[in-house]
């Protein structure tokens, strides 16, 4: 088929010390082997500087399908942004760091492809965390791919239902009227197909995509970082934790290559920022 998949990172972000989301029950500041790259020892958190896992906020371009694909819109974390997501984190009762930079916004990531926001025909969101649908606004012409059971976390979200934040439900709100709200697998397009894992979120949706590299899983937050797949450990921040494992398996099983969400490693394995 030959499509591409481009990493288009929309910034930096970065949770605090022991980051137990990103390892189940694994504590980064004392299991140094276990760390994923973007581990840091010193981030400012606001009220007190500690360690920290930074992670890019990440939107993938699928490239040479019949229809233009964007795959989780992230977030923006300029200080004029709608929403401040270390504000809404921080009311949730998360800390959070980020970093923003002129390059990382939607307009100028998708410039690079020679493509516009209006010019995409399809956003899937893997999941409605507020880091995965943060700009879903800016694509005014795209039919936004959902599951079903996503929905009532994403408009809204109970305080325990972790990383959905109430102040980001305007992106899931100002777009229902070209809202696909599936129940299962659907192919997008040729080449293209979403698969409902859940496990992470009861809607947890992967992505497949044929690539003349094999064909490329693209899993959300089910595989946020390299370190998930290499030991074969489960997210910490999951619904359903048989899923979960069921969820990886499937992947190996169905994939050739999986390609972490959150992790700047990417850039070491990838350094044109692309596959395919």
């Amino acid at each position: 088929m030959g499509l591409k998949v481009h990493h288009l990172p929309l910034g930096d972000e970065a949770g605090p010390s022991p980051a137990p989301w990103a390892l189940h029950g694994v504590d980064l500041e004392r299991d140094v082997e276990k760390r994923p790259f973007g581990w840091q020892d010193d981030l400012d958190f606001g009220e007190t500087r500690m360690a920290g896992l930074r992670s890019p906020l990440t939107m993938w371009y699928i490239e040479g399908a019949d229809l233009k694909v964007v795959v989780d819109t992230g977030c923006d974390t300029n200080a004029t942004s709608r929403v401040n997501a270390r504000e809404a984190g921080e009311k949730a009762g998360f800390s959070l760091w980020t970093n923003h930079r002129d390059e990382w916004t939607v307009e100028a990531q998708l410039a690079r492809f020679g493509v516009e926001p209006d010019d995409i025909d399809v956003v899937v969101n893997t999941c409605l965390h507020f880091d995965h649908i943060g700009n879903n606004t800016r694509f005014r012409n795209a039919r936004f791919y959902i599951q079903a059971r996503e929905l009532p976390y994403g408009l809204d979200p109970p305080p325990w239902a972790q990383f959905y934040y109430p102040e980001f439900a305007y992106n899931i709100e100002e777009v229902r009227d070209r809202l696909e709200v599936l129940d299962g697998d659907r192919l997008i397009t040729e080449g293209v197909r979403v698969v409902r894992l859940g496990g992470h979120t009861p809607g947890t949706q992967v992505v497949l995509v044929e690539t003349d590299e094999g064909r490329v899983c693209l899993p959300g937050d089910m595989i946020p970082f390299y370190k998930n797949l290499e030991l074969n450990w489960p997210t910490g921040a999951f619904f359903n934790l048989t899923e979960l494992i069921e969820g990886y398996q499937w992947m190996h099983d169905n994939a050739d290559l999986i390609l972490p969400h959150h992790d700047w490693e990417f850039f070491e394995r990838h350094p044109t920022g692309s596959v395919g």
